[in-house]
């Protein structure tokens, strides 16, 4: 059976656990952080290949601006991912800039669903729980 998993892709920790913390609130337990890119596409490839639904993300938060990889470039290999047992994540751009040459680059991906601002509040997570999970 498949758990409503939460991956959240930013390198600042309090961003990350302040997510954590808010999608808790909501009644959210299933959330697993990453700082960086790599180790979150390492994770993918490996439920991909082993096939574990149950371990594939239903809800993506990525940050833009990380180290080594961008968001952008998460974005790129995560359209080469073999994974076609799963429906596709739902991919949401988490930024503290709303920058029109960023939400334009988001907007040119069609795996992303929205640009959400940050931080993460309890309104926003009850709505992403609401219209995606099924807690």
């Amino acid at each position: 059976m498949q758990r409503d998993l939460i991956y959240v892709i930013d390198d600042d920790k309090a961003n990350a656990f302040l997510n954590k913390v808010m999608f808790s609130d909501v009644g959210v337990e299933n959330v697993k952080s990453f700082s960086m890119v790599e180790p979150a596409l390492d994770e993918l490839r490996r439920v991909c290949s082993e096939q574990k639904l149950e371990e594939f993300p239903v809800i993506i938060l990525l940050d833009i601006n990380l180290p080594v990889k961008t968001g952008w470039d998460f974005l790129d290999e995560l359209r080469t991912l073999p994974c076609n047992f799963a429906p596709a994540p739902k991919v949401f751009i988490t930024s503290s800039s709303d920058h029109p040459r960023d939400v334009n680059k988001a907007k040119s991906y069609t795996e992303v669903t929205d640009f959400l601002p940050k931080p993460m509040t309890e309104e926003l997570a009850t709505r992403l729980r609401d219209q995606y999970l099924r807690v």
